[in-house]
């Protein structure tokens, strides 16, 4: 029993190292050295004559070696294994994607083909695929801040003082859950819908098994999110989010809380109003401005369940006078009749 435990132990921790190197992975050795590039050039350009100190600044132990650094990087570790025993237990994408497709015939049962070059069906679904995917992350990270049960939970990453790429790890297992979900469900309506249109032509245009808008997003700096280079697009932050604006929705200032949700579009932030410009000069406090800033990890993932419990135990009680008048009204006409 021993044995196998420890054999599990080392499989998920040689697969974290495997991953650590795959382009698949937001977080791989190559996406880190194409980051790297990327904030040299923004310093070159930003800071004539000035690349040395800024480069200093750049790989400061002060910032990776920073406690809250140090926890990331734990916490990157455990939830590996946390996930890597919840995952087989969770519906797969396609597990999803079967049972919708299979619902859908019966929901929708005079079919429609639809008849176009194999090349356009492609770039069709890679697009469509690419909206819906980044909509939802908007959408699920918008919920994950505007409910106060689900904030208990998204407040773990929102705990950093200081921000590394490995920062996009610092999540609580509930809320990886519920990206795991977001992204299966995602893959199954894509899929179902597009098979069911064009039936043997559903593919995506990928470099190196990597969808082709997250390759590109990848390897254009999408670790300098979570860094303290802080890259802006100018104009362009009206379309796209930049590093620059997801830092400044890790402000711990008033005036920047609950905005720049999107990972790639700035379009949904938009739409829904919690988009804010950002400036590459901009001096920003990260955290929560709160004592759980400071807390262990232990507390990372025990004090989340209670915080949300006592969110539920709030929202029920302020339920409860109208709760209490149904059931009297109910009563009442039940007597009555």
């Amino acid at each position: 029993m021993f044995m196998t435990y420890l054999e599990w132990l080392l499989a998920v921790l040689q697969q974290t190292l495997a991953d650590l190197q795959s382009v698949q992975k937001r977080v791989s050795i190559w996406y880190l050295v194409s980051a790297f590039i990327v904030a040299v050039v923004f310093y070159a350009w930003r800071y004539p004559g000035k690349l040395k100190p800024q480069l200093i600044q750049l790989f400061s132990p002060s910032v990776w070696w920073h406690r809250s650094a140090r926890h990331d990087y734990v916490i990157f570790f455990f939830n590996r294994f946390v996930m890597a025993l919840l995952s087989p237990r969770l519906p797969s994408g396609v597990l999803l994607t079967t049972w919708l497709y299979y619902q859908s015939q019966n929901w929708f049962p005079y079919s429609v083909e639809l008849s176009l070059p194999t090349a356009y069906v492609i770039a069709l679904f890679t697009l469509c695929y690419f909206l819906l995917d980044d909509f939802s992350r908007f959408y699920l990270h918008r919920m994950l801040h505007k409910w106060p049960v689900l904030w208990a939970f998204h407040r773990v990453h929102h705990s950093a003082k200081v921000l590394t790429p490995m920062t996009v790890f610092r999540t609580h297992p509930v809320e990886g859950v519920l990206f795991f979900l977001r992204s299966a469900l995602v893959q199954a309506i894509c899929i179902t819908f597009f098979v069911s249109l064009f039936p043997g032509q559903v593919s995506l245009y990928t470099v190196w098994g990597v969808s082709v808008f997250t390759f590109v997003f990848n390897v254009l700096g999408a670790n300098l999110r979570h860094s303290h280079v802080v890259l802006s697009y100018g104009r362009w932050e009206k379309w796209l989010i930049s590093p620059a604006q997801h830092q400044r929705h890790h402000s711990s200032a008033i005036e920047d809380y609950d905005c720049n949700f999107g990972v790639v579009l700035a379009l949904w932030d938009r739409w829904f109003g919690s988009w804010k410009q950002a400036d590459w000069r901009q001096k920003l406090v990260f955290g929560t401005n709160t004592r759980f800033d400071s807390k262990g990890l232990f507390a990372m993932y025990v004090e989340p369940f209670q915080y949300a419990l006592e969110s539920l135990k709030r929202r029920l009680f302020s339920k409860m006078p109208a709760i209490i008048m149904i059931l009297v009204s109910t009563t009442s006409l039940f007597y009555a009749n």
